[in-house]
Order: C-alpha cells, then sequence, then structure tokens
C-alpha cells in the first residue's frame, strides 16, 4: 500500500470496515445503516453500500444481495437505497407517476408469425430437445422459436403516462411467454415486464431491453427512467421466478431456488441453468419490441448489470437482432474469475453444494460462459463498462471476455474503485466519488453508445478512439504517455487519468496527465513493479453551453500474465 500512497490524488489510505468486521453476509447491513435519510436521485447507477450481503435465501424469488451493487441494473438512479437489502428497489418506486389514464387496456399482440432463424442458433449443440408440447428445440438457444411472435403472445396493457426524470413517458404493463427446462423439459413460463416510451416519440423508435441483477426484479421506473435516458423505446423485465407483485411477477424457478442450486442446473440439461432461461427471457423481449409498430426492428440493443451483464453478453452472441449492447459490471470467463479463492462464485457455488470442480460448473462453463461462445460470433456494437475492483468479475475475467469480441468497434469503460458493493466500506475514496465516477461510465456510456450506433443524437455521431498508452519506467518513477483523440467536433476531453494498482488490483491509485502537443503525459511518482495493472481513462463532455453530457472511454488494462487479483472477502469486505 505504501508503495501507491504518492501517486494517490485521494485524501486517505484508510479502511471504513469497522462495522463489517464484525458481520457475515447473511444480513451484513452495516453499509446500509442511515440510508432512509438520503434522499432518492434520479441519474444513472444505484451503487448500495450493502450490496456485499450476497447471501441466497433458499426458499425465496428475492436473493439478500439482489442485485449486488447497482439497482436491478437500473441506469436511472443514483441515490442509495433505502435501509435493507438491496431488492432491486431504487427508492422512488414510481413516486413521480402523475398522468395514470382512466382509459382501461392498450394491449398489441402483434400478428406477425414466427420470421425466419438468422441469428446463431449453435446448430448441433449436444442439448437440442422438445418442450411440453411437442415442438423440437435446436441448439442451445434456437433463435427462430425466440423470434416467434405467435407464441410470445405480447400483451401491453394499461396503458398511462408519468413524468421520468423531466421527461413525459408513456408506460405499459407487459406479459409474454418465455421457456425454462426442468428436468430436461422445456416449459413455457409467463413473464411480466414494464415498457416506455416518451410521449412525443411517435414512431421509428430504436428498442432497447434492460436485464436485472441476480435476485432483482423488474420495476416501473426502471423502463420509463432508460426510456428518459434514451428516448426510445425500453423494456424492463423480470427473470424466471422473480418479482414482489402481481404485475412484476414472472413464473418459473427463481436464481435462489434449492439454495441457489438453480443457478448451475446444468446436469442432464444445459438449459436448466436460470442464467440459461433469463437470457432467453431477455430475448423474448426482442420478440416484443419487434411487435411493436412504433420500434424500428434494425435497430435493437440491451443492457443490464451483474447477471443482467451476462445476460446481456450471452444474448449479444446469440441473437443477431441486437445491433449495440453496454453489459454494466458482468463478464464471462468466470473460470478466470475463480482462479481466486475470495472470488464470490466460490461463496454461490458452496450453498449449492456445489464447487469449481463439479460437473454443473463445470457444464456452465463450457456451454454458456466460456467467452468464445459467449460472445465469439457477437454481430452487435459491444461497450463493456466494469468495476476495476469487481468481486465477481475482475479484470482478469473482464478482459479474458474483451478479448473475445469480435470487430473493431468494441470499447470499454472501466470505473477505477467500483465493485458489487465493497467500496463503501473497504475503498480508498469517499463512496459518493466513486458512484458518481460509475455513473459518468454508465448512464453516459448507455447514453453515449446506443445515440451513436442507431443514429439519435448528432452530438454522438463520433465516438472517440481508445487512448493509446506507453509506460516508461525511472526509478521510483513511472512516465505515463497517452495518445488521445480530441473526440471531433461535438466532443472534448474533459479530463485524462492514469490508474495503476501495486497490490494485485485490491487498490487504484491516480493521476491526472497532462496535455503537451496532443499527447497527455506525466511523470508520476509510482514504482512499476511485477504486479503492476493499468490503465489510462479519457472522460469527454458535450460541447454544450448548458448541462454538457459525460461518458469515459479507456484503454484496455495492462494486466500482467498470470496475475490472479485480490478480491475483497464476501464476509468482510477485506
Amino acid at each position: 500500500m505504501t508503495r501507491v500512497v504518492a501517486f494517490l490524488t485521494i485524501g486517505t489510505l484508510a479502511y471504513a470496515c469497522s462495522d463489517a468486521t464484525t458481520s457475515g453476509p447473511a444480513g451484513n447491513d452495516a453499509g446500509d445503516a442511515g440510508e432512509d435519510a438520503a434522499p432518492a436521485q434520479d441519474a444513472a447507477v444505484l451503487p448500495d453500500a450493502g450490496a456485499r450481503d450476497v447471501e441466497l435465501d433458499a426458499d425465496s424469488t428475492d436473493a439478500e444481495h439482489a442485485d449486488t451493487g447497482f439497482d436491478a441494473g437500473t441506469p436511472s438512479d443514483t441515490a442509495h437505497d433505502a435501509a435493507g437489502p438491496d431488492r432491486g428497489e431504487d427508492g422512488d418506486a414510481g413516486s413521480l407517476d402523475t398522468g395514470w389514464d382512466d382509459g382501461g387496456s392498450d394491449g398489441h399482440v402483434s400478428e406477425d408469425a414466427g420470421t425466419s432463424d438468422t441469428g446463431f442458433d449453435d446448430a448441433g449443440a449436444a442439448d437440442s430437445g422438445t418442450d411440453d408440447s411437442g415442438f423440437s428445440w435446436t441448439g442451445t438457444f434456437d433463435i427462430g422459436r425466440i423470434r416467434d411472435q405467435m407464441t410470445a403472445e405480447c400483451t401491453f396493457s394499461n396503458h398511462r403516462t408519468t413524468v421520468k426524470d423531466g421527461v413525459s413517458v408513456d408506460v405499459w404493463d407487459v406479459s409474454y411467454y418465455s421457456w425454462e427446462s426442468v428436468s430436461g423439459d422445456l416449459k413455457p413460463i409467463l413473464i411480466r415486464a414494464f415498457a416506455s416510451k416518451p410521449v412525443s416519440a411517435d414512431g421509428n423508435l430504436p428498442g432497447v431491453v434492460q436485464a436485472h441483477g441476480l435476485g432483482g426484479f423488474a420495476e416501473e421506473n426502471h423502463a420509463t427512467g432508460l426510456a428518459a435516458l434514451l428516448s426510445m423505446f425500453t423494456i424492463a423485465y423480470t427473470g424466471p421466478g422473480g418479482g414482489t407483485a402481481p404485475e412484476n411477477t414472472s413464473e418459473g424457478l427463481p436464481a435462489s431456488h434449492n439454495n441457489g442450486y438453480r443457478m448451475f442446473d446444468t446436469v442432464p440439461d444445459l438449459r436448466g441453468s436460470w442464467f440459461w432461461a433469463h437470457a432467453v427471457a431477455a430475448m423474448r423481449a426482442l420478440t416484443c419490441l419487434e411487435s411493436r409498430p412504433e420500434v424500428d426492428k434494425s435497430r435493437l440493443g440491451m443492457t443490464g448489470f451483474s447477471a443482467g451483464s451476462v445476460v446481456t453478453l450471452i444474448s449479444s452472441g446469440a441473437d443477431n437482432r441486437i445491433k449495440a449492447s453496454v453489459p454494466l459490471s458482468g463478464t464471462g470467463a468466470w473460470d478466470v474469475a475463480t482462479q481466486s479463492p475470495q472470488a464470490w462464485q466460490h461463496k454461490l457455488l458452496s450453498q449449492a453444494g456445489l464447487s469449481t470442480a463439479s460437473p454443473e460448473w463445470q457444464n456452465l462453463m463450457a456451454g454458456l460462459i466460456t467467452p468464445a461462445l459467449m460472445v465469439g460470433n457477437a454481430k452487435a456494437m459491444v461497450l463493456m463498462v466494469n468495476g476495476s475492483t469487481d468481486e465477481f468479475f475482475p479484470l482478469t475475467a473482464h478482459m479474458a471476455t474483451y478479448d473475445a469480441i469480435p470487430g473493431v468497434d468494441k470499447k470499454t469503460s472501466i470505473a477505477a474503485n467500483f465493485d458489487h458493493g465493497c467500496y463503501s466500506v473497504s475503498g480508498v475514496e469517499s463512496a459518493k466519488d466513486i458512484e458518481d465516477r460509475a455513473s459518468i461510465r454508465s448512464a453516459g456510456g448507455q447514453r453515449m453508445w446506443f445515440s451513436h450506433w442507431f443514429g439519435t443524437d448528432a452530438k454522438y455521431a463520433y465516438v472517440p478512439a481508445a487512448p493509446v498508452v506507453s509506460v516508461t519506467p525511472a526509478g521510483a518513477a513511472t512516465f505515463f504517455a497517452a495518445a488521445v483523440d480530441s473526440g471531433g467536433p461535438d466532443l472534448e476531453v474533459e479530463e485524462v487519468r492514469a490508474w495503476a494498482s501495486n497490490d494485485d488490483s485490491f487498490v487504484y491509485a491516480s493521476a491526472v496527465l497532462d496535455e503537451s502537443g496532443g499527447v497527455y503525459q506525466k511523470l508520476v511518482p509510482f514504482t512499476m513493479q511485477a504486479n503492476t495493472i493499468y490503465f489510462v481513462d479519457v472522460q469527454y463532455k458535450t460541447k454544450s453551453l448548458l448541462l454538457p453530457e459525460r461518458f469515459s472511454i479507456s484503454s484496455a488494462p495492462v494486466i500482467p500474465a498470470g496475475l490472479v487479483p485480490h478480491i475483497r472477502s464476501m464476509d468482510n469486505c477485506l
């Protein structure tokens, strides 16, 4: 730790973990104490101070950790949750809903019969089978069947209007049919969701699906927040077995079923995993977007946090309807993550009576989570956003996944010192500073990425290239230099910051680089070591005179070969 003190631009290295060290994961709400006093603020992300609490309830559809960081992947709220476990709620619970219609249902069921299979269906996969109606299923993801609007029976009902983040939006309750596999038999399950779009937007809209994290569920403000942020038609759905009320509870087995075994239920059928069913439900939501006359079928996207990010990556590789996607704090390559004995997947496996040697885990890795299989065929343009110190998805897993995404248009944005919740306990900066940084990279990244690839905002007609970084050790100092894209006519560079860790990715320190002839550089009092990880992050802002919008693009982190990150313990965040 002492080797990076001079490099830090923050005030202290003291750990604020006195509460965490006295309580374990099953009900550790030390970080949540006093949260009721904090007013909700709608913006981008919901890092929850108590998010490290990831104990799964054996008999509950609601895991204790719920979304383990952001609220259900919500891109529209930055406030802490109210005290108590993070259940995917963001504190405003639709409190801005002011325009309920009394006109009844606005249901919409498309008559467009099954479209052709133009996606990737993993033909020849060993897990082909039939569902309980006798129809055959091809491969891991049968895109032809997933795209079939007739079997989806998409229904949009209870139309109303409300105001979200200053934008008047339409809202619908949504239901549709997806599938889960139980003991090798596919069964239809009813999925419930919410949909939204700006009232002023009448047609030819891009459509974006939001997938929630582990233990989360959809809420109305998840759909309205994303619609207000992006000015697009959005669906936020509840994955199998989740929900808290009739309008947001989906059928099926939850991730917490059988002490969480459902997540890893891949013997004899890979499709038994809750992650598979969650991904299929996400892709069926795309089918419902296609059924709407206001939605442009050629401009579909997906986003989500944590498990929702995993689903976004899986879907981006399996379904070529997705043109752009923004996975937030979730990766493939869990076998890389679990090289660390502190990786949080170990706790989930233990609760389910499994380990990384179990065939269920091996099947899940080989059949669904291996990066080459997960995203190797992706046609989507992917912006991967992650925290530098994530306990589920460390940078080693992040890069193993990112490197497998084909094409040159992909980008990454790293929120330094952000993770799945421990930052508020054992981080080296204030929680607010870390949350503000994460908000710019998540909500700002979503707005920039979808606006660019869907052509909805001229400010984002150009996406800057990633910085090109070089480092030169100079004894007890290091010279950092970065060639940085200026951002074109509508963007400007706000800050260029080098981040580095000398303690196996446990803590990152930073220095702002100075511009000189188009290159940003600085001699920094930081000693390069064999285990040093570093990256440069460029924060951009639009050239708007009022309320400029911000996002960041990072260089790919440089990670020494064989490095195993120091991951914070689920028990005490150390």
